[in-house]
């Protein structure tokens, strides 16, 4: 009985399953380039009297004559939305790889194969028409935009053969379109090599009108650069930087810039991806003749890329950028890891599903890269399936200036940011949640803090700043708490509101790894503790354990522990001694030097 068996396997009261009747018309009207035997209720016993299997001859594609075999001997089948049972999750298409995610040279050739099996054994002159129809769009719209179609005639020619003999099959015309009846035809009556021409050919001219359509800037600026820019040759005295894709002049390229500006003043060629250029169009260091910048995504983009000899960015390229074997990449990354990353996550919650590939992907270009501690260097081994040989473990540049500052340095920083100077500064940096996305790089954040609670409690002593992650799009409204609650989210560099801030507020953020170098209280506001630990991402480190402060679950609790915040200094000291020895220690404001004698050849 299946209602019993749902209930027992599930332990749960069960609900007439939502059922939708398939007949042939219904199914195959919707037919692309696959069909998928999921969903369906089929007696098991049906199944086995009539001898229906899968034939894993065609390992990749079994599902489409199946189908169609099935549909031979019904006129409809039933289909339900009730989860009666879960696939593996298959979210690493590098070390574990489903049968669709493994790159194969035949995948092209199995799926024209099953069309055609699919046709052979068809007597239903409807799935005839359909799945013809259907291996004919995928020649036209798949086989031949592949870059295997412009490698040679012989290694399509099997995939020739198949539609031949597929064509061959009687039914209802198919519909064709003008521009495509040449190639079908040619197919059809055994011409294989005027097909494969004139198709080369329609791809050769679609192109080329791609090329010069003016909605298709960034199909040039890729075509160009792996055609043209990747031509030219490096120029070796110039130096690419990029941080947080062009949002911000920060982090570890902006200190490794200083540091060369400092120390070799005239050497080198500096070229900054910004997209503001009002961020930085008062500092003194981009008034220099040898300092350029650049928007990203621009012509200028695309050139420097390819002929800059060093590209140092904190996050990643894109994925699709040629890089030349005597390019140098360095990538500083941009925090000691507190959550799960890449191929240490059990799930991908976030938007883009191919996360893990393409992070691959883009790692694999990378030259250098650099890790803040022991810790770090371990996890990136693992997590970014990165060799140990190439990652630099010298503490991040980015935290020399935490080590450097002064105290008028910190008096300069909270006059230029119209911080009162008679307050304390409380900083709340928050993560952003991988499932709450509004799209691809863009996530929702809603503001738990009780910020009026925290004015009524602490305004007398304290103001609040808050830097919300660079992935959240949504903007907040802090209207209301004029004097005492501040954005700074768009700030250009995080670490100037470390220098002015007495304590800091966060979550799952790594911000508080670099924090502690200042030997500053850190409040941990946890109010999703358990759905993030267990459901989005999973720690490195034991939270309840190992962290220089305390887990909070409520506004009251952030406000009791910021009032008494002498009492949680003098509880956690021992934790933070041994946390800053852990975590720190690299840290001694001579990174920078270290890269820079490492990665640059002089």
């Amino acid at each position: 009985n299946e209602d019993q068996f749902v209930s027992e396997l599930f332990n749960y009261d069960v609900v007439p399953h939502p059922y939708k009747t398939l007949t042939v018309e219904k199914y195959f009207s919707k037919l692309s380039y696959h069909l998928k035997a999921h969903s369906f209720i089929i007696r098991r016993d049906f199944l086995l009297e009539n001898e229906l299997i899968f034939d894993t001859r065609n390992d990749l594609y079994a599902d489409i004559p199946f189908l169609v075999r099935l549909y031979n001997m019904v006129d409809a089948i039933q289909q339900t939305s009730t989860k009666l049972y879960y696939k593996s999750i298959h979210n690493d298409p590098i070390n574990e790889p489903s049968a669709s995610q493994i790159e194969r040279e035949d995948r092209q050739l199995k799926r024209v194969q099953a069309f055609n099996e699919a046709v052979q054994i068809s007597d239903n002159d409807i799935i005839t028409k359909k799945v013809k129809n259907a291996a004919k769009n995928y020649y036209l719209y798949k086989v031949v935009t592949n870059d295997s179609f412009k490698v040679s005639f012989e290694d399509i020619l099997p995939i020739y053969q198949e539609l031949y003999q597929l064509l061959q099959i009687e039914s209802e015309p198919i519909s064709i379109k003008k521009r495509h009846k040449p190639e079908i035809n040619s197919i059809q009556s055994g011409n294989f090599k005027t097909a494969y021409r004139l198709s080369r050919s329609r791809v050769i001219v679609y192109n080329a009108l791609r090329f010069m359509s003016p909605k298709k800037k960034r199909y040039r600026q890729k075509s160009i650069q792996k055609n043209i820019f990747s031509k030219l040759p490096i120029k070796n005295q110039t130096i690419l930087y990029e941080s947080f894709l062009g949002r911000n002049y920060s982090d570890s390229p902006k200190a490794l810039f200083n540091y060369l500006l400092q120390e070799e003043p005239d050497e080198w060629k500096h070229v900054w991806i910004l997209n503001d250029k009002e961020l930085v169009e008062k500092s003194p260091e981009f008034q220099r003749s040898n300092v350029k910048i650049i928007t990203r995504f621009s012509w200028q983009y695309f050139y420097y890329v390819t002929i800059a000899k060093y590209f140092i960015l904190n996050m990643r390229q894109p994925n699709y950028l040629e890089k030349k074997q005597d390019q140098v990449i360095l990538s500083t990354w941009h925090g000691t890891p507190l959550k799960h990353l890449v191929f240490d996550m059990d799930n991908v919650t976030s938007a883009n599903k191919n996360y893990k590939k393409i992070f691959y992907e883009q790692s694999r270009k990378w030259d250098y890269l650099i890790a803040d501690n022991k810790y770090s260097e371990d996890i990136f081994i693992n997590a970014f399936m990165f060799p140990r040989e190439n990652i630099l473990t010298y503490g991040y540049p980015r935290n020399d200036i935490l080590i450097n500052h002064t105290a008028a340095d910190e008096q300069e920083i909270k006059q230029r940011l119209g911080i009162p100077l008679d307050k304390k500064v409380i900083l709340y940096a928050p993560t952003w949640r991988d499932d709450e996305f509004h799209s691809v790089g863009k996530y929702k954040f809603t503001l738990r803090l009780d910020l009026e609670r925290l004015r009524e409690e602490l305004g007398n002593e304290y103001v609040i700043i808050l830097r919300m992650h660079y992935f959240i799009s949504d903007v907040l409204d802090l209207s209301n708490y004029g004097g005492f609650a501040f954005d700074f989210s768009k700030y250009n560099d995080i670490n100037d509101l470390f220098i002015v801030s007495d304590l800091l507020i966060t979550d799952y953020s790594s911000v508080f790894f670099d924090f502690a170098n200042l030997k500053r209280p850190i409040l941990f506001y946890t109010y999703d503790l358990s759905k993030y630990k267990d459901e989005l991402r999973g720690f490195y480190i034991d939270v309840y354990n190992d962290l220089p402060g305390p887990l909070l679950y409520t506004s009251d609790e952030v406000i009791d522990r910021i009032k008494n915040i002498k009492a949680v200094m003098y509880e956690y000291e021992e934790k933070y001694k041994s946390f800053y020895e852990e975590f720190c220690a690299l840290d001694d404001g001579k990174a920078s030097e270290r890269v820079i004698e490492t990665v640059l050849e002089k």
